[in-house]
């Protein structure tokens, strides 16, 4: 039998009950990360309903020992299935497919990740409110948020239903859980009044108040983002004997199996670290998307001390395992039909692939590291939108298109068809945002955003990270074998006139309107750009999908052409030197498809 106290009453009761766990106790952690709304899974592995068959016989297995189930964080994800939970009512009446798997999977603890906000606040709450409506019983943690200018939020922390940790009971041993969210959450994602503390004391002030109530097995389900991050907090802490990482999707394995080679891992499972108190701890994650299943044994003394762990990910294997029935009644089966409807609705034609990825959604994601076509496209489409709404601008000055490529999630037409349906448009922008003007940005301005935006280009020209721009009405060179900061080297209007250069400095004397996203023009630094700081900003009615929905229906009548979008790209973001590999893609595809005809930037 298990016992969970996760409300301020139960917990003083604990405490004033003085509980402890002077016992010896062997625990199975089952964890993942990074759901994501890959509910699905591939046609071999993955998938909600496979992942509960998988841990139901993991269960079984070691029913003879204490069990605990958590999520590190990223329960959800813009994209085609969550869009789907969006569509089917407003708040207060949505059937989130997402929340109904979690339910149904049956967490002990579930930590807040930074996607789990990239719908806002409210949403989130939402969320949260339509998981315990179905049954749902774990908190949500996070001890470093604080919820306070949110009611929605606030009002699920007053209830219990959000926390900053809890205490299960296993067998008449008690087990705290702790979770923790990325510092970064105001630059990655859209927390609104949500205020991010530091996590480093924010851990330590849980553990106190654990120990304080006897609890003195202690496991931190934290999601910063890369497991690095956890192995460098480590040093740091006192009192955690185990961490469960998220928000990295890295494959920690000690042996192969049906999916992945011990040559494809990123380390063994556990790792540890020494720390504070110079005791080993065992830090695990796992592949997210619901492809495995984390099983960490731990064995405790009567002290409560680690003597001993192990363990191995489990694959959910769609050859091995059938799909638990109940969840794919309720949940996959009411989801896919939701899917075909929504992508049933055709809205245009291509006669070329619209790049996200390199080759298709399995590739690379090259939109992060170099100019694509679906790039130019997207932001064509900021500047048609906002031209056409005539709302935000001021009279005199250029408008030009920003936006930055970890808006943009998906290939479009990416089964290649040559048919674009309004569900894959949906999944190019999944993300709550409308489109927003930054008004009267000087050049200065403008070469520090795009200074910003190649600031994580390798010198090979590899890159993977969200704040690198797709860009129109302008175009830029850059040396990515310069410091970061220092790497721009001319700006040009599209009409070949300069903007500024290193040589030579500000060449333009007027200013710039910029249409971009709302998520870009929020306060703070969201991927590094400080636009929201700036005095002259406006956000549009518009939903960012709903521009390029436009744009395409509209502005192109209803066809996307490699003549004006040519895979090859139209030469807006220049590497110079140009990298070997990236040379030798654009010239095979420049000798196939031509040079494209650029789009005009506008004048107000």
């Amino acid at each position: 039998m298990f016992l969970r106290l996760q409300t301020p009453y139960a917990l003083l009761a604990l405490s004033l009950a003085g509980i402890s766990s002077a016992q010896a106790s062997s625990l199975t952690l089952f964890h993942n990360n990074d759901g994501e709304s890959k509910l699905f899974g591939d046609a071999n592995f993955g998938g909600a309903a496979h992942f509960k068959t998988t841990l139901e016989q993991l269960r079984t297995a070691n029913a003879t020992r204490d069990q605990l189930t958590i999520s590190s964080g990223d329960n959800f994800l813009a994209g085609l299935a969550f869009n789907a939970s969006l569509s089917s009512g407003p708040l207060g009446s949505r059937t989130y497919y997402d929340a109904l798997a979690m339910q149904q999977i049956g967490y002990d603890a579930i930590t807040i990740g930074n996607h789990d906000f990239d719908f806002g606040p409210a949403v989130l709450a939402d969320f949260i409110s339509y998981y315990n409506t179905q049954g749902g019983t774990a908190p949500f943690l996070s001890a470093n948020l604080n919820f306070s200018g949110e009611s929605a939020l606030q009002n699920l922390f007053d209830s219990g239903s959000i926390a900053k940790s809890t205490i299960v009971t296993k067998n008449g041993t008690h087990y705290g859980i702790i979770g923790v969210t990325t510092e970064t959450l105001p630059n990655v994602t859209s927390p609104g009044n949500v205020v991010v503390n530091p996590v480093l004391n924010a851990i330590q002030n849980e553990v106190t108040s654990l120990q304080n109530q006897g609890v003195n097995r202690i496991i931190l389900s934290s999601h910063l983002q890369a497991i690095g991050n956890e192995l460098a907090l480590i040093p740091q802490l006192s009192g955690i004997d185990v961490i469960i990482a998220g928000g990295g999707d890295e494959l920690l394995l000690n042996a192969g199996n049906t999916r992945n080679t011990l040559a494809q891992r990123s380390g063994p499972y556990p790792l540890t670290a020494q720390d504070a108190d110079g005791k080993n701890v065992a830090v695990v994650t796992t592949v997210g998307e619901y492809l495995y299943v984390g099983k960490l044994d731990v064995e405790f003394d009567n002290n409560g001390e680690v003597v001993n762990v192990s363990g191995n990910p489990v694959v959910v294997d769609k050859n091995a395992v059938t799909a638990d029935p109940t969840m794919q009644n309720t949940v996959i089966a009411p989801l896919n039909a939701a899917l075909t409807a929504a992508n049933a609705v055709q809205v245009g034609t291509t006669d070329v692939f619209l790049e996200h990825s390199q080759g298709n959604t399995n590739g690379p994601r090259v939109i992060r590291q170099r100019e694509t076509n679906l790039g130019n496209l997207v932001a064509d489409a900021f500047l048609w939108a906002t031209q056409n709404q005539n709302s935000g601008l001021n009279a005199g000055n250029t408008l030009i298109a920003l936006a930055n490529s970890g808006g943009i999630r998906e290939d479009l037409d990416n089964n290649q068809d040559g048919k674009i349906t309004q569900g894959e448009v949906q999944a190019v922008l999944p993300f709550a945002n409308t489109l927003a003007v930054i008004g009267n940005v000087s050049v200065s301005t403008l070469v520090s955003a795009l200074e910003n935006s190649v600031s994580r280009i390798q010198a090979n020209g590899t890159g993977t990270d969200g704040r690198f721009a797709q860009i129109a009405g302008f175009e830029f060179d850059y040396d990515a074998n310069r410091a970061a900061g220092n790497r721009i080297v001319e700006v040009r209007l599209e009409d070949g006139s300069k903007v500024w250069s290193a040589s030579e400095g500000e060449l333009f004397s007027g200013e710039f309107d910029i249409a971009t996203n709302s998520f870009l023009a929020g306060a703070g630094t969201p991927d590094g750009y400080n636009f929201g700081n700036l005095v002259s900003r406006t956000v549009l009615s518009t939903g960012y999908a709903d521009a390029l929905l436009g744009y395409i229906q509209l502005g192109l009548n209803g066809h996307v052409s490699a003549s004006d979008y040519a895979l090859a790209g139209e030469g807006r973001i220049n590497a110079v030197p140009l990298p070997a590999a990236v040379w030798q893609f654009a010239m095979g595809l420049v000798a196939l498809s031509g040079l494209a005809r650029r789009k005009g930037a506008v004048v107000a």
